[in-house]
C-alpha cells in the first residue's frame, strides 16, 4: 500500500495534478496542503519513474496507457517506469466525473491531457535543474530517454542527478507538449506494464491479501429476489469445526470461521426462513409475459420527429417486430471478494473495485470514521465489466468485520455471485418501421420496457433512464419520422451497468431492424447504411471501410453468409462484419472484421485491438448462449455448466483495423461489444430467412 508520506520523503521529485475552478494545474508535492491534488508522478534519484494511476486495472490496459502518456512527455525509458494504484480519496478523483471511478470507457480520454501535462512539467523542471547545475543555457539542453543531453558538448547525465535541484524550482504553468511528429511512445504498441506480474504470479487480486488473525466469511443469500432473511437456526452450522459466528447481514446470513472450508460447510447446515417476494413462483415464461404486458403501457417519449405512426400506416411496405432479450450475468473471471480490517481509529480495505469513491462512502457510513482514517487499496481486478463498480459486497464485508471485531475476508462463490444479481436488465421492445417507394426508411417507431439501471445506481430522477434509450434516441441514421419511448419496469431483480450498458440490447435491436428494413426495401445492408449515414463522415467511413476490408461486395465463401452492424457508443464509431455458417444446425462464426474510429490519436494500438477482440467475443457469447434463467423467482443457472459462455474452440478469427479522424477522442473498453451480436444475427438471417428476436440463440433451461 502506498501512502502520501512515501511520496513526500526526501530524494524524490513528486508532482501533483490539481483541479479547481480555474482548471488543471501542476504542483509540487510540498504544496499538497494548499491545493486539491489528484494525481501523482514521482522521479527518484536513481532514475526510476513511478506513476500513480487513479483508475482500476481490470485487464483493459489502463496502467500501461496512462503510464505511456507520462513517459512520452518526460521522454523516459519505458523499462524504468513503475505503476502503482493510487489511494482512494477526493485527491484522486477524475476531474471530469467528479468521482474516482473506472467506467464509461473514459480512462484514457479523461486523463490524456492531464497526464501528458504532468510529464511535460517534470521534463521542463529537470532541464531547468540541469541548466543550473551545469551552468549552461537551458535552450541548449534536451531530454532524451531519461538523460539530459548537452547538444553542444554531448555531455549526458540521468534525470535523477538533477532531482534535488529541480525540487526547489517553480512548476511551469503551461508546459509545452510534444507535437505528434515528436512522439516516441504515443501511437506505439508498448508492452503491457502489468504483464510480467500476471505471468509470474506476483500480481495481487482480491483474494491475495491477508491480515493476521483474519477470519473468512460467506453469506447465505435469498433463493428468490425481493426476499430477505426473517429468522435462522444455526445450531448445526455452529457444530462444524472452525465456524465461529453466524448472524444476519444485509438481505442474508453471514457464516464466519477460521477457513474457507469451514464457512462453506457451515453454510450448508443453516436453516433459514425467508420473507415472501413478488417474484415468488415466477419463471422465465412468467417474466416474458410481465415484460410484454409492460410494453403495452404508456411510457415517456425520449425522441419524436414527424409523425411516424401516420407514415407507417400509409406506407405500403412496413414491418413490426417484438424483441425479448434476457437478463445477463457479468461472468467476471474473479467473483466478488473483499478483505477488511476495522478498528476504532482506522479501517483498511483491500478490494478489486471500479468505484473507489463508492467504497469510501460505504466505509464512512458503516464505520463512522473520517476519510483520512480509511485506506482503500485497489487490487488487480479479474474482470470488471461494470459489476465491480457496485459496492454491496464491500458493505457486507465491513459490517461482518465490525460485528466480529476481527479482520475478515469475505468471498463469493460463483453461485453466490449469480444469486446476488446486479445483472444487465432484461427488456422487451416493439419496433415498427416502413420504407418509401424507393425502398428508403421513412419511419421508425421504438418502444422499450426495461428496468432503470441508473435508478438502481441511486440516480432517482423519475424521468427517462439514460441507458434505456442510448444508441437509439441519438442514432446517426437519418430517418425523417422517429419515435423513441421508454416504459420503466419495476421488479426486485437488481440490475446494474453491464459492459456498454444499454448499448448492448439497443444495438442488437437497432442493427437487426435496419437489416430488416433493407430487406423490405430491396436494398443491400451496407448500401442502405451508407445512405442513412451520409451526414456523418466518421460513421460513413467505418461502414465503407469494413465493407472493403471484409470483401462484402465480393460475397461470402460458399456455404457462408456475411452480416454487418454499425454502432456509436462512448465517443467511438465501430462497424463489424461477421462471416457465419450453419454446421449441423449450429452457428459457426468463422471471422469478424472490425473497423474502429476513436478519433485523432491512438495511445497504444495493441490495447485497442485487445479491447475490440474481447468485446467481440463477449458480444458473440451473449448472442449464442448467455441469459439468466429464472425458476420460482430466482436464478437457476448458477455456474458455467449451465450459464454457458463462448468457448475458446468457438472463437472466430478477428481482424481489427483502426482509422483516424478529426474530432474528440473516444473510449475503447466498451464500444466493441454492441455491434458483434447483431452482425452475427444478420448473417444468420441471410442463411435461414429467420431473425432471432429472442435471445440467447440457443435457449438454455437450468
Amino acid at each position: 500500500m502506498i501512502t502520501r508520506r512515501e511520496f513526500l520523503k526526501a530524494g524524490l521529485l513528486s508532482l501533483v495534478v490539481a483541479t479547481g475552478p480555474g482548471g488543471i494545474s501542476i504542483l509540487k508535492a510540498q504544496e499538497l496542503r494548499r491545493h486539491s491534488p489528484n494525481l501523482w508522478i514521482n522521479l527518484s534519484e536513481d532514475n526510476y519513474l513511478t506513476v500513480l494511476v487513479n483508475k482500476s486495472e481490470m485487464g483493459q490496459g489502463v496502467y500501461t496507457g496512462i503510464a505511456q502518456l507520462v513517459a512520452e512527455e518526460l521522454d523516459f525509458p519505458w523499462e524504468r517506469v513503475r505503476v502503482r494504484s493510487a489511494p482512494a480519496g477526493w485527491e484522486y478523483i477524475d476531474p471530469y466525473m467528479g468521482i474516482q471511478l473506472t467506467g464509461g470507457s473514459t480512462s484514457i480520454r479523461h486523463m490524456f491531457e492531464i497526464m501528458r501535462s504532468a510529464g511535460a512539467a517534470m521534463r521542463e523542471m529537470i532541464l531547468e535543474g540541469a541548466s543550473k547545475v551545469w551552468n549552461v543555457p537551458k535552450k541548449r539542453l534536451k531530454a532524451e530517454l531519461g538523460y539530459v543531453v548537452d547538444t553542444k558538448t554531448g555531455r549526458r547525465e540521468p534525470y535523477g542527478r538533477f532531482v534535488e535541484v529541480a525540487k526547489k524550482l517553480p512548476v511551469p504553468e503551461n508546459p509545452k507538449l510534444k507535437s505528434e511528429e515528436e512522439f516516441r511512445y504515443i501511437g506505439k504498441s508498448l508492452p503491457r506494464i502489468d504483464l510480467d506480474d500476471k505471468v509470474n504470479g506476483r500480481a495481487k487480486f482480491g483474494l491475495d491479501h491477508f491480515f493476521e488473525d483474519q477470519i473468512y466469511a460467506v453469506v447465505e443469500r435469498p433463493p428468490v429476489f425481493g426476499s430477505k432473511a426473517l429468522s435462522f437456526d444455526a445450531t448445526e452450522a455452529l457444530k462444524v469445526k472452525g465456524v465461529t459466528r453466524v448472524f444476519k447481514v444485509g438481505k442474508g446470513i453471514a457464516v464466519c470461521g477460521e477457513s474457507p472450508h469451514a464457512v462453506l460447510k457451515g453454510r450448508e447446515k443453516l436453516k433459514v426462513r425467508w420473507s415472501e417476494s413478488p417474484m415468488k413462483g415466477m419463471d422465465q415464461e412468467g417474466l416474458k409475459r410481465h415484460f410484454l404486458k409492460k410494453l403495452k403501457e404508456k411510457g415517456l417519449v425520449a425522441r419524436r420527429e414527424g409523425d411516424p405512426l401516420k407514415v407507417i400506416e400509409s406506407s405500403k411496405k412496413k414491418i413490426s417486430l417484438t424483441y425479448v432479450l434476457p437478463y445477463l450475468y457479468h461472468a467476471c473471471m474473479e467473483p466478488m471478494s473483499c478483505t477488511v480490517r476495522v478498528g476504532k481509529s482506522e479501517c483498511v480495505i483491500y478490494v478489486p473495485t471500479q468505484n473507489q469513491t463508492g467504497v469510501l462512502s460505504v466505509a464512512r457510513r458503516v464505520t463512522g470514521l473520517p476519510p483520512s482514517k480509511i485506506k482503500v487499496v485497489t487490487t488487480y481486478l479479474g474482470g470488471g465489466f461494470g459489476r465491480k463498480s457496485n459496492t454491496e459486497f464491500v458493505e457486507e464485508a465491513l459490517r461482518i468485520a465490525k460485528e466480529t471485531k476481527r479482520p475478515v475476508k469475505l468471498f463469493y462463490t460463483r453461485e453466490d455471485d449469480v444469486k446476488a444479481g446486479w445483472f444487465r436488465p432484461m427488456c422487451a421492445v416493439k419496433v415498427t418501421g416502413s420504407v418509401d417507394e424507393e425502398g428508403m426508411p421513412n419511419a421508425f417507431y421504438f418502444k422499450i420496457a426495461v428496468p432503470a439501471v441508473f435508478e438502481w445506481a441511486g440516480r432517482r430522477s423519475g424521468g427517462i433512464d439514460p441507458a434505456s434509450v442510448s444508441g437509439v434516441a441519438n442514432t446517426f441514421y437519418e430517418i425523417p419520422n422517429v419515435h423513441v419511448e421508454f416504459v420503466k419496469v419495476k421488479l426486485p431483480v437488481p440490475v446494474w451497468f453491464w459492459r456498454s450498458v444499454g448499448h448492448t440490447h439497443n444495438a442488437y435491436i437497432m442493427e437487426t431492424f435496419i437489416d430488416q428494413l433493407a430487406h423490405l426495401g430491396g436494398k443491400d445492408p451496407v448500401d442502405l447504411r451508407l445512405r442513412l449515414l451520409e451526414l456523418n463522415p466518421r460513421a460513413y467511413r467505418v461502414v465503407e471501410e469494413v465493407a472493403e476490408r471484409s470483401g462484402w461486395h465480393k460475397g461470402p465463401v460458399e456455404g457462408q453468409a456475411l452480416g454487418i452492424a454499425y454502432h456509436f457508443s462512448f465517443g467511438t464509431h465501430v462497424a463489424q462484419v461477421a462471416e457465419v455458417s450453419l454446421e449441423n444446425g449450429k452457428v459457426k462464426v468463422h471471422r469478424v472484421v472490425c473497423v474502429v474510429d476513436l478519433g485523432p490519436l491512438v495511445v497504444n494500438p495493441d490495447l485497442v485491438v485487445q479491447q475490440m477482440e474481447s468485446g467481440i467475443i463477449m458480444g458473440i457469447s451473449s448472442f449464442l448462449y448467455e441469459g439468466v434463467v429464472f425458476k420460482e423467482g430466482g436464478p437457476k443457472n448458477l455456474n458455467f455448466d449451465t450459464y454457458q459462455i463462448l468457448r475458446l474452440s468457438e472463437a472466430p478469427k478477428i481482424e481489427v483495423h483502426i482509422v483516424r479522424s478529426e474530432g474528440p477522442m473516444g473510449g475503447i473498453g466498451e464500444p466493441g461489444v454492441p455491434p458483434a451480436a447483431p452482425a452475427v444475427a444478420n448473417a444468420v438471417f441471410r442463411i435461414t430467412g429467420k431473425l432471432p428476436t429472442e435471445l440467447p440463440y440457443y435457449k438454455i433451461s437450468a
